[in-house]
C-alpha cells in the first residue's frame, strides 16, 4: 500500500466530523486530475511526451491512487526515455489495479525498450495468462520477439504462432515469423510470411521491401519492382523509401 493512500486512510479515520466536506474535495481533486489525464492522453496521441508528462504530474498530485493516471506517466516517462522511472510507474499502476494485465503487458514492452528479454519475457507471459486480458495476442507477440532477440527462435515461433492462432489477421506476428525465418534461412517460408503480411498491412514498408529483395535474388525483377515502385510512390523520404530508390536502380530494363 503506498504512503499516500495510508495518508488518506488516516485522514478518513481522524477526521470524521468533516467527512462530507473532505469527500467533496476528493471528488473535486478526481474530477480536476481526469481533466489533466485527457489532456495529457490528446498529447500522447499527438506526440507530445514533454506536455504529457507535465499534465500527467498534476494529475498524480490531485488522484495520488488512480492506477490509469500511473499507467499514462509510465508511457510518458518511457517516451522520454526516463526508464527507471517509467518502471516504478507501471508497477504502481499494477499494484493499484490488482494486477490490470494492460499495464503487466506495457511493462513488458518497458523491459524490450531496455533489451532486459527474460523480465520481458516473465511479464509478456504473465499478462498473456490473464484470462481478463483481451489482447493476448499482443502479448504473445512480444513474448516472441523478446525469444527471437535471445536467440531461441524454435521458443519465437511458437510464440508468433499462438498469436496467430489467436488473432489469425495480426501482421506483426507474421511478420516477425518472417524475420525469424530470415534468421534462420528458410526463404521460402519467409516470403510466405511476407506476403502474407503484407496482405493484412499493405502500408508496413519494410515487409515490402525485404519481399522485394528475394524476389530480386530469385530473378524476380518484375515482382521486386513492383514492390520497390510502391514504396517509392507512398514514403520516397522514408529510409525505405531512400533504400528503394538505390535498390531498383540496379534493376535491368523492362
Amino acid at each position: 500500500m503506498s504512503k499516500c493512500l495510508v495518508t488518506f486512510l488516516l485522514a478518513g479515520l481522524l477526521v470524521l466530523a468533516g467527512c462530507a466536506g473532505t469527500a467533496s474535495r476528493i471528488e473535486d481533486n478526481s474530477h480536476q486530475a481526469d481533466v489533466h489525464h485527457k489532456m495529457a492522453e490528446a498529447h500522447l496521441q499527438g506526440n507530445n511526451p514533454s506536455a504529457a508528462l507535465r499534465e500527467l504530474l498534476k494529475a498524480v498530485e490531485l488522484d495520488s491512487t488512480n492506477a490509469a493516471i500511473r499507467a499514462s506517466l509510465a508511457q510518458a516517462y518511457q517516451e522520454r526515455r526516463a526508464y527507471q522511472e517509467a518502471e516504478t510507474q507501471y508497477l504502481e499502476a499494477i499494484k493499484l489495479s490488482d494486477n490490470d494485465p494492460r499495464y503487466v503487458n506495457n511493462l513488458a514492452n518497458l523491459y524490450l525498450s531496455l533489451e532486459d528479454w527474460d523480465r520481458a519475457i516473465l511479464y509478456f507471459d504473465r499478462a498473456a495468462k490473464n484470462l481478463l486480458f483481451d489482447s493476448t495476442h499482443i502479448a504473445m507477440t512480444g513474448k516472441g520477439y523478446a525469444f527471437m532477440q535471445k536467440g531461441d527462435y524454435a521458443a519465437a515461433l511458437q510464440a508468433f504462432r499462438d498469436a496467430v492462432s489467436m488473432l489469425s489477421n495480426f501482421a506483426p506476428a507474421h511478420f516477425y515469423q518472417a524475420e525469424v525465418y530470415r534468421l534462420t534461412e528458410e526463404t521460402v517460408l519467409e516470403k510466405v510470411a511476407l506476403r502474407r503480411t503484407i496482405e493484412l498491412a499493405p502500408e508496413l514498408v519494410s515487409a515490402r521491401y525485404r519481399l522485394a529483395v528475394l524476389l530480386l535474388r530469385d530473378g524476380n525483377y518484375q515482382g521486386a519492382r513492383q514492390q520497390l515502385e510502391i514504396i517509392i510512390n507512398f514514403v520516397p523520404d522514408s529510409d525505405e523509401g531512400r533504400m528503394a530508390t538505390e535498390l531498383i536502380k540496379t534493376l535491368p530494363e523492362e
